[in-house]
């Protein structure tokens, strides 16, 4: 697939960048550019255009470390009711077959000792408040599922917003790396421009 190529102006100056993404894409992160670099000789009119463009790519590496230490944060939070949820789900099967065992040994229980009414009545009490804590963990279970398919559904759209910040620092790191260039060229320019003074 050809590699799509647009002409843009960033701070004056003319730049074709080339992508695998849309014009419209490769123009919005151009804009992007532009705009820090513009805000950045806004607020001080002292700097250069190299080292507003270096500023600016400060800027965007400042944003783009932010974003990734927030997507990591989010990542933790989405594993903590993951492994909630296995614990709970071991605790449930093990509440579970406790409660079949005891069902179980309630029926053989009664089957063979029916003239035991006191052991009866006993385990019978038992067997009810081990099936009210099975209800009650079967209901966290049923919740914490719905919660891990919540959060499974997020993790989806934070992995795509992941995908997609990857390839947005890949782009800006090209940025970079021709603000880089410009900004030697520009040292270059500015260093002859001094010496034929100087000879003047």
């Amino acid at each position: 697939m050809p590699k799509n190529k647009v002409a843009v102006r960033i701070n004056g100056a003319e730049y074709v960048l080339t992508g695998d993404e849309s014009e419209a894409y490769l123009f919005s992160i151009a804009n992007y550019i532009d705009k820090k670099i513009k805000e950045t000789l806004s607020n001080n009119p002292k700097h250069s255009n190299s080292s507003a463009a270096v500023l600016a790519a400060l800027t965007v590496a400042d944003e783009l470390f932010k974003i990734k230490k927030e997507i990591e944060n989010i990542k933790k939070t989405i594993n903590e009711p993951e492994e909630k949820l296995s614990k709970i789900k071991a605790e449930y099967d093990e509440l579970y077959n406790a409660y079949a065992a005891m069902a179980r040994e309630y029926e053989e229980y009664k089957s063979s000792q029916e003239g035991i009414t006191e052991d009866i009545n006993a385990l019978k009490t038992q067997y009810e408040e081990l099936y009210s804590s099975y209800l009650l963990r079967n209901e966290e279970f049923d919740n914490l599922e719905k919660e891990n398919a919540y959060l499974k559904e997020q993790n989806d759209i934070i992995q795509s917003e992941l995908e997609k910040s990857r390839e947005e620092i890949a782009n800006l790191k090209d940025e970079l790396l021709e603000n880089q260039i410009e900004l030697v060229r520009v040292k270059k320019e500015l260093k002859d421009l001094q010496n034929r003074k100087r000879n003047i």
